[in-house]
């Protein structure tokens, strides 16, 4: 069972959407170019090394499947998923949310590819 373990207002979590959604463009990007690096022999990016994953995992990795999947994104309030792992990869995988504290703004995480994001509402 997925259970949320802060209460966040209803405003707050669509600020996060919000800022999530922002992130599905970013991402295509990113996989393009890491089609282009690895085209190129340049397989030591990261961008590259992401692609390749997926590609070792089974999952090919085109641009226009990639943009397909960025113009898709689209995350519901309490059920927010990674950015770069539905674009890339195709799935839905739950990300884990860190307040914010003095130091630094709300983040969200995803366990499974490591991308970190900025939730918090641009000022």
């Amino acid at each position: 069972m997925n259970t949320r373990s802060t209460p966040v207002d209803r405003a707050h979590a669509d600020h996060r959407v919000a800022a999530l959604l922002k992130q599905a463009p970013l991402e295509f990007a990113r996989a393009v170019y890491g089609i282009n690096d690895l085209a190129a022999g340049r397989a030591d990016t990261m961008a590259a090394r992401e692609v390749a994953r997926a590609q070792r995992q089974g999952m090919p990795v085109t641009e226009e499947r990639a943009e397909q999947r960025a113009r898709a994104y689209l995350p519901t309030a309490g059920q927010e998923h990674c950015p770069r792992c539905w674009v890339v990869y195709g799935q839905k995988i739950p990300l884990r949310f860190r307040l914010s504290t003095p130091e630094r703004p709300e983040t969200a995480a995803c366990h499974a590819c490591g991308a970190e994001y900025a939730t918090a509402p641009d000022a």
